[in-house]
Protein backbone atom coordinates (compact mmCIF):
# COMPACT_ATOMS: atom_id res chain seq x y z
CA UNK A 1 0.00 0.00 0.00
CA UNK A 2 2.84 2.38 0.82
CA UNK A 3 4.41 1.86 -2.59
CA UNK A 4 1.06 2.65 -4.21
CA UNK A 5 0.87 5.83 -2.13
CA UNK A 6 4.35 6.91 -3.20
CA UNK A 7 3.64 6.19 -6.89
CA UNK A 8 0.32 8.03 -6.71
CA UNK A 9 2.04 10.95 -4.97
CA UNK A 10 4.77 11.14 -7.63
CA UNK A 11 2.21 11.06 -10.43
CA UNK A 12 0.17 13.79 -8.72
CA UNK A 13 3.19 16.04 -8.26
CA UNK A 14 4.28 15.54 -11.86
CA UNK A 15 0.95 15.99 -13.68
CA UNK A 16 -0.71 18.57 -11.45
CA UNK A 17 -1.89 21.82 -13.00
CA UNK A 18 0.85 23.60 -11.11
CA UNK A 19 4.56 23.47 -11.73
CA UNK A 20 6.66 20.77 -10.06
CA UNK A 21 7.67 23.08 -7.21
CA UNK A 22 4.07 23.87 -6.28
CA UNK A 23 2.92 20.29 -6.86
CA UNK A 24 5.59 18.87 -4.56
CA UNK A 25 4.85 21.53 -1.95
CA UNK A 26 1.14 20.69 -1.98
CA UNK A 27 1.90 16.98 -1.90
CA UNK A 28 4.28 17.38 1.03
CA UNK A 29 1.62 19.32 2.93
CA UNK A 30 -1.04 16.64 2.32
CA UNK A 31 1.33 13.82 3.31
CA UNK A 32 2.42 15.75 6.42
CA UNK A 33 -1.17 16.32 7.54
CA UNK A 34 -2.16 12.71 6.84
CA UNK A 35 0.87 11.37 8.70
CA UNK A 36 0.29 13.40 11.82
CA UNK A 37 -3.33 12.37 12.34
CA UNK A 38 -1.70 9.84 14.68
CA UNK A 39 -1.36 12.37 17.49
CA UNK A 40 -4.97 13.61 17.76
CA UNK A 41 -6.10 9.98 17.49
CA UNK A 42 -3.72 9.01 20.30
CA UNK A 43 -4.95 11.89 22.48
CA UNK A 44 -8.58 10.83 21.92
CA UNK A 45 -7.67 7.26 22.79
CA UNK A 46 -5.97 8.31 26.03
CA UNK A 47 -8.69 10.82 26.95
CA UNK A 48 -11.56 8.37 26.61
CA UNK A 49 -9.57 5.30 27.72
CA UNK A 50 -10.49 3.27 24.64
CA UNK A 51 -9.81 -0.45 24.87
CA UNK A 52 -8.93 -3.08 22.27
CA UNK A 53 -7.55 -0.59 19.75
CA UNK A 54 -3.82 -1.27 20.16
CA UNK A 55 -3.62 -3.25 16.90
CA UNK A 56 -5.06 -0.29 15.02
CA UNK A 57 -2.60 2.07 16.66
CA UNK A 58 0.33 -0.20 15.82
CA UNK A 59 -0.65 -0.01 12.14
CA UNK A 60 -1.31 3.73 12.43
CA UNK A 61 2.19 4.21 13.89
CA UNK A 62 3.76 2.45 10.89
CA UNK A 63 1.61 4.63 8.60
CA UNK A 64 2.79 7.71 10.56
CA UNK A 65 6.44 6.74 10.16
CA UNK A 66 6.36 5.99 6.44
CA UNK A 67 4.06 8.85 5.48
CA UNK A 68 6.17 11.37 7.41
CA UNK A 69 9.27 9.98 5.71
CA UNK A 70 7.56 10.38 2.34
CA UNK A 71 6.55 13.93 3.27
CA UNK A 72 10.16 14.73 4.16
CA UNK A 73 11.50 13.29 0.88
CA UNK A 74 8.91 15.27 -1.08
CA UNK A 75 9.78 18.40 0.94
CA UNK A 76 13.44 17.91 -0.02
CA UNK A 77 12.42 17.68 -3.68
CA UNK A 78 10.28 20.79 -3.18
CA UNK A 79 13.31 22.55 -1.70
CA UNK A 80 15.51 21.49 -4.60
CA UNK A 81 13.16 22.62 -7.38
CA UNK A 82 12.12 25.86 -5.65
CA UNK A 83 14.15 28.97 -5.11
CA UNK A 84 14.91 28.79 -1.42
CA UNK A 85 16.63 31.83 -0.07
CA UNK A 86 14.68 31.93 3.16
CA UNK A 87 16.27 30.91 6.45
CA UNK A 88 12.88 30.07 8.01
CA UNK A 89 12.28 27.39 5.38
CA UNK A 90 15.75 25.94 5.81
CA UNK A 91 15.13 25.79 9.57
CA UNK A 92 11.78 24.05 8.99
CA UNK A 93 13.39 21.48 6.67
CA UNK A 94 16.23 20.79 9.13
CA UNK A 95 13.77 20.29 12.00
CA UNK A 96 11.57 18.08 9.81
CA UNK A 97 14.62 15.99 8.92
CA UNK A 98 15.65 15.77 12.56
CA UNK A 99 12.18 14.60 13.59
CA UNK A 100 12.08 12.08 10.73
CA UNK A 101 15.50 10.59 11.54
CA UNK A 102 14.68 10.61 15.24
CA UNK A 103 11.43 8.78 14.61
CA UNK A 104 13.21 6.15 12.55
CA UNK A 105 15.88 5.64 15.22
CA UNK A 106 13.16 5.16 17.81
CA UNK A 107 11.25 2.76 15.55
CA UNK A 108 14.28 0.54 14.90
CA UNK A 109 15.05 0.65 18.64
CA UNK A 110 18.48 2.27 18.37
CA UNK A 111 20.53 0.85 21.25
CA UNK A 112 22.62 3.52 23.03
CA UNK A 113 20.51 4.43 26.06
CA UNK A 114 21.40 8.11 26.35
CA UNK A 115 20.96 8.69 22.64
CA UNK A 116 17.65 6.83 22.67
CA UNK A 117 16.34 8.82 25.64
CA UNK A 118 17.41 12.15 24.15
CA UNK A 119 15.97 11.22 20.77
CA UNK A 120 12.68 10.23 22.40
CA UNK A 121 12.47 13.51 24.30
CA UNK A 122 13.25 15.63 21.23
CA UNK A 123 10.99 13.63 18.91
CA UNK A 124 7.93 13.58 21.16
CA UNK A 125 8.21 17.14 22.41
CA UNK A 126 5.43 19.29 21.01
CA UNK A 127 7.52 22.46 21.23
CA UNK A 128 9.89 21.36 18.45
CA UNK A 129 6.93 20.38 16.26
CA UNK A 130 5.33 23.80 16.73
CA UNK A 131 8.64 25.58 16.02
CA UNK A 132 8.80 23.62 12.75
CA UNK A 133 5.22 24.53 11.81
CA UNK A 134 5.86 28.18 12.73
CA UNK A 135 9.03 28.23 10.61
CA UNK A 136 7.14 26.71 7.66
CA UNK A 137 4.34 29.25 7.90
CA UNK A 138 6.72 32.18 8.45
CA UNK A 139 8.94 31.03 5.58
CA UNK A 140 6.00 30.78 3.19
CA UNK A 141 4.94 34.32 4.23
CA UNK A 142 1.66 33.20 5.79
CA UNK A 143 2.32 35.63 8.65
Amino acid sequence: MLICLVVLAAVYAYVSDYNLATGTGNLSMVLFLAANIYFPAKRIRLRYNLKKVQDHFDRLLVFHIWTNTSAFVVACIHCYVSLWSNNWLILALVIMGWLTVGGFLMWIKFKPGKVKKGMYILHTQQALFFVMVFAMLKGHYVF
